[in-house]
């Protein structure tokens, strides 16, 4: 079912930093948006991004003729990608209202030859705080100071999952690309079970995923699951807690030590 948030104002969000990840959550929908109206592989109920960590951005798959989209923390500006290098006319959300995003998006897909009309804001989820219309901006120069400590979440969360993937992989570096899901604004990295191919390859795999929210409130934690083809094998996952939100717990040595035996206990229970 798709979402039309169209007509959807947004609700005040009054907590400084979680008004930050209301409107970083948002701008990433574009993305989303983008890679659903132009990848079919992207048309089911979540849509997977890519983390650059050398430009601080998430980033599109190739979704036409080597244009990729991609949107920078912690300034929120949103580029559109030519074979891997950024074009001109870069657009800083600043001020801009959700009407405004749209329609720098279309001009943007006009000039690249891209057919337009295929674009559509409809998602296949809600997100709370929903953006939309001309009655609300964006503004990252005045969330700057929390936009940056969640820059630094983000960063400290790829790096440990970064580790994770290598460890994990043996012939192919699939296992250690993070993936953004939009949904839920997670950041993941799949591991295979032993003694099976690269997690890329096969549903059944292990994911760790960096969850800065839970429930619409601020609240990082990491998730550990085990997915499985059929969709009558639920998950199992365990949530681990952060004892801090500074990136050296995010990504120190005792959350790495309790998210690696989680991973082994899921490895165990697959084996069995």
């Amino acid at each position: 079912m798709s979402i039309n948030q169209s007509a959807v104002p947004a609700e005040p969000v009054t907590d400084p930093l979680r008004d930050a990840f209301s409107q970083s959550h948002n701008a990433v929908q574009w993305l989303a948006r983008i890679m659903r109206s132009f990848r079919s592989a992207n048309a089911g109920d979540d849509v997977a991004l890519r983390w650059n960590n050398e430009r601080n951005a998430f980033v599109t798959d190739n979704f036409s003729e080597g244009l990729k989209m991609e949107l920078r923390l912690p300034e929120l500006t949103l580029q559109f990608l030519e074979d891997g290098e950024p074009v001109d006319h870069e657009l800083h959300m600043e001020g801009r209202s959700p009407a405004q995003v749209e329609a720098w998006v279309l001009v943007e897909l006009l000039h690249r030859g891209v057919d337009r009309a295929r674009f559509s804001k409809d998602l296949p989820y809600e997100i709370p705080h929903a953006m939309a219309g001309d009655n609300v901006e964006y503004s990252p120069e005045f969330r700057e100071s929390e936009l940056k400590k969640i820059l630094e979440w983000f960063t400290a969360a790829a790096d440990l999952l970064t580790k994770l993937g290598r460890q994990a992989d043996t012939k192919d570096n699939d296992s250690a690309t993070l993936t953004l899901r939009t949904r839920d604004f997670c950041l993941e990295a799949s591991v295979p079970l032993i003694g099976r191919p690269a997690a890329a390859q096969d549903d059944r795999q292990i994911r760790v995923g960096f969850f800065p929210l839970r429930s619409g409130a601020v609240d990082p934690h990491y998730r550990v699951s085990r997915s499985e083809p059929s969709t009558a094998a639920p998950d199992i996952f365990e949530i681990i807690k952060l004892s801090d939100t500074t990136p050296s717990a995010i990504a120190g040595p005792e959350i790495s030590k309790k998210i690696a035996d989680a991973v082994a206990k899921l490895q165990k229970l697959a084996a069995q």
